[in-house]
């Protein structure tokens, strides 16, 4: 299949491909061993009606690729389910088996936990207790991947919970040694309890924490759920305005250190009291702020008690007694005659 064909395929350009193919290459493989017909069930750009086309021009439904995988098997494993619906009402076999496990398209739904696919394929005749080359049935695929849902729907169907590997081993002994609880209880239950257990084995899985997906796992996801892919790139995207942000303003703090020793490094003794200011760090005494400038000393009032000036009454307090030294001598007799009579 050359690239001009491949290009027709992915570009759903029907009048091209007309004019491409014909019987002699309809169904031919390409260098990775694919046929047109596989090619397009692979690629999920590529619609039904591209596929319809194909089919008419004599495409083989059921063609193996070199790898032994059907059209069929591919539209199953990347979650194509109209593609699936197309292939099967025209013929595809639901029962052939496929690549080195040999295993059908139920055991890639039931694997994957495709739970739209399960009840399709039933409803087409698809071997429910199929076995794979290790003798794995699809619900044994379903148990060992932790797929509950797949499992309730498998044994909803009648699959056989009874069937084991090659290694001897059934599906609830798989679920029980991966420790898959929320399959365990749908295994264990009635067929009559299936719905109850269903329910209880939701609330088990919803307990538990969620699996990191790989960066694979979430581009397959993505391509096929448009929210999922909606929600990646809104978390991921770079906003369309950075905002601007303006850079700290740093103010740098001067830590005033001592310029002199303060103690004797030898005795550890401390050489006394700063003698200045320049001691400590500081070029000049601090300023003294506008509003305690050119300020009067304050005066403490004087009330009486500890606060009355030294040789004064109460009826005097708080004033400056006279000193005799200060004055006249006539002024000294006529002070001292007052003081004794007042004291008489």
């Amino acid at each position: 299949m050359s690239f001009r064909l491949q290009e027709c395929i992915l570009k759903n350009d029907i009048d091209n491909l007309q004019l491409k193919l014909n019987k002699s290459n309809i169904n031919k493989f390409d260098e990775d061993g694919f046929t047109p017909l596989y090619f397009a069930c692979m690629k999920h750009c590529v619609e039904v009606e591209t596929i319809q086309s194909l089919l008419s021009f004599g495409a083989s439904v059921d063609l193996k690729t070199k790898d032994g995988e059907t059209p069929l098997y591919i539209a199953v494993f990347n979650r194509r389910y109209m593609v699936a619906s197309f292939l099967v009402n025209n013929g595809a076999n639901v029962n052939e088996v496929n690549g080195p496990r040999k295993e059908t398209a139920l055991h890639i739904a039931s694997r994957f936990g495709y739970e739209d696919f399960i009840p399709f394929l039933v409803e087409k005749d698809a071997n429910i207790d199929a076995l794979n080359s290790e003798s794995e049935t699809p619900l044994y695929v379903a148990a060992k991947a932790g797929r509950h849902d797949s499992t309730f729907l498998l044994l909803a169907a009648g699959a056989n919970a009874s069937l084991s590997n090659k290694d001897g081993k059934i599906p609830l002994y798989i679920a029980s040694e991966l420790k898959h609880k929320h399959v365990v209880i749908v295994l264990k239950a009635s067929k009559e309890s299936l719905i109850h257990a269903k329910a209880e084995a939701d609330v088990e899985l919803r307990m538990r924490p969620q699996r990191v997906l790989s960066t694979n796992d979430m581009l397959n996801r993505a391509a096929v759920d448009e929210t999922y892919r909606a929600d990646i790139h809104r978390r991921h995207s770079i906003p369309s305005e950075v905002p601007n942000t303006t850079p700290m303003v740093l103010t740098e703090i001067k830590i005033p250190q001592p310029r002199l020793r303060t103690h004797d490094p030898l005795t550890g003794k401390s050489y006394g009291p700063c003698r200045s200011l320049e001691e400590v760090g500081y070029d000049e005494p601090p300023p003294i702020p506008a509003e305690l400038r050119n300020l009067p000393p304050p005066k403490l009032p004087r009330t009486g008690g500890t606060t009355m000036m030294v040789g004064t009454g109460t009826s005097e307090g708080g004033r400056v007694p006279v000193r005799v030294d200060g004055l006249a001598e006539n002024e000294v007799m006529e002070y001292l005659s007052h003081s004794i009579h007042k004291n008489a």
